[in-house]
């Protein structure tokens, strides 16, 4: 089955949502004196958090909402569960979560398996930050 790309390319359909989905990821942009500011008078929340990820207002108010409500949940929460609780554009939820999981915020390992919060951002700026203090040293 062909599908044609907004460029009027055609595409496999497959292809199509293969090449789609490599383009949802999160970009790191940094106020380096505000969000120094915010983090050393403890000031920082997860909505500065989500704005730090996500460009689009929208996008940032979806993943706090979806953070909170994974982090706070009673029961486990499956993607299908979220999305009516937000009460959200699916296709934007989507977008979200997915900016979310592959950035390494969220985890689920099937569909069926409820969504978590994982560690696997924190641990990968950690190593980023030692990559980084290594390569400024060595001339």
């Amino acid at each position: 089955m062909k599908k044609t790309t907004p460029l009027g390319v055609e595409i496999d359909y497959r292809e199509y949502w293969k090449r789609r989905k490599e383009r949802l990821w999160c970009n790191l942009q940094l106020n380096y004196e505000r969000m120094r500011t915010l983090l050393s008078t403890g000031q920082f929340t997860l909505e500065d958090f989500c704005e730090f990820l996500f460009q689009s207002e929208k996008k940032a108010k979806i993943a706090e909402k979806m953070i909170k409500l994974v982090k706070h949940s009673e029961e486990p929460l499956t993607f299908k569960r979220i999305a009516s609780l937000l009460n959200t554009p699916k296709s934007t939820t989507w977008q979200v979560y997915l900016m979310l999981k592959r950035a390494g915020i969220f985890q689920r390992k099937t569909k069926a398996e409820p969504v978590r919060l994982s560690t696997k951002f924190s641990e990968v700026l950690e190593d980023l930050e030692l990559w980084w203090k290594n390569y400024v040293k060595v001339k």
